[in-house]
């Protein structure tokens, strides 16, 4: 199309340990020459300035609430990429000690968290973590890991002589009941037939001695999904970009990622459709998409995006087109024959 801008139709397909969930999107065919670019004024505003004409424009009301959705749903993808493909042994809370260090102030918070960290890295290269930093309404610093890859010996971990035990409550300095999650064994053994036990409760919790700048409570980690759904809520209510913790939540280089397999299936498209009003012979004809789980449509360039079982995705690959059953008639079926016989 010579010099004109034209759209090309790729999928991407991300491969996780039992499903791969392939996205069609449309990309432009040649780089974009942006006009404009994020630029910080001396008060620390964020503006838009014309990279010719250094013109500087403020940014609306929606375009700042839709930069900073979207930054959120970026982080939302990674965080469940990172969990889906990951299993953690431990959950740990680090609370830190007001007589070693201002818990309100976030770089000391933070350069002993990187610390600690670093530490553990050194001491063993296995340690992998993901780190999702709090601020409670008090202004103090808490952090929450899920860890794998050290042992309880290489954490230093000692039993407090309290279990895990999803009905202990407390009152804060106002006088009203808050979650504990956590109590003494004997309350626990007393009180435990009165409620329906959840796969944590009556597990022992540690303290990790290997952290020297405060308190730790460490619990294994019993139910993976439980515990994906529990630290989810961490990155709604997250510090955001502050000063020191720029990110919604830290994690290790170590740690699996999916498989990624990009490929082109379409070209020279004048501009990008979408699939759900217009649909593209490239996709509509796909094998993948009769058989996926489900078909979210997404705006803009990202035109559909689907999941499929990995064992099924391998049968489709080989050509293997899966035939539906109706298992219930031939299980009434061959009830009624042995009835007969």
């Amino acid at each position: 199309m010579g010099g004109n801008l034209s759209y090309n139709l790729y999928s991407k397909e991300r491969i996780y340990k039992n499903e791969t969930i392939m996205s069609f999107y449309f990309q432009p065919n040649r780089k974009i020459i942006k006009k404009w670019e994020p630029y910080t004024l001396s008060s620390g505003e964020i503006v838009q300035r014309n990279i010719d004409t250094g013109e500087i424009r403020y940014y609306k009301k929606n375009m700042v609430l839709a930069s900073k959705e979207a930054s959120l749903n970026r982080t939302v993808i990674l965080m469940n990429m990172l969990l889906n493909m990951n299993d953690f042994d431990w959950f740990c809370t680090i609370t830190f000690d007001r007589q070693k260090i201002d818990r309100t102030d976030e770089s000391a918070v933070f350069d002993c968290y990187v610390k600690y960290v670093n530490n553990l890295k050194k001491q063993f290269p296995s340690f992998a973590y993901m780190t999702f930093p709090e601020r409670h309404q008090d202004g103090c610093f808490h952090l929450h890991m899920l860890i794998t890859g050290l042992s309880a010996k290489q954490m230093g971990l000692v039993n407090s002589g309290k279990v895990c035990c999803h009905w202990a409550k407390k009152k804060n300095k106002y006088g009203i009941l808050e979650d504990l999650g956590y109590c003494s064994k004997e309350y626990f053994e007393k009180t435990k037939r009165l409620h329906e036990l959840k796969e944590t409760d009556g597990e022992p919790i540690y303290n990790a001695t290997s952290f020297a700048y405060g308190f730790t409570t460490v619990s294994r980690i019993c139910s993976r999904e439980r515990c994906n759904s529990y630290v989810k809520k961490y990155v709604e209510k997250a510090l955001g970009s502050t000063e020191k913790f720029k990110k919604r939540f830290y994690y290790s280089s170590n740690l699996k990622v999916p498989d990624v397999v990009k490929k082109l299936i379409g070209a020279d498209f004048e501009k990008p459709l979408n699939f759900k009003y217009d649909p593209i012979d490239a996709i509509d004809k796909n094998i993948y998409i009769d058989n996926a789980k489900g078909q979210p449509y997404i705006s803009d360039y990202n035109v559909l995006q689907i999941k499929v079982d990995n064992a099924l995705k391998k049968d489709l690959d080989k050509g293997l087109i899966p035939i539906n059953i109706d298992l219930n008639n031939i299980f009434k079926n061959n009830i009624q024959a042995v009835m007969l016989d």
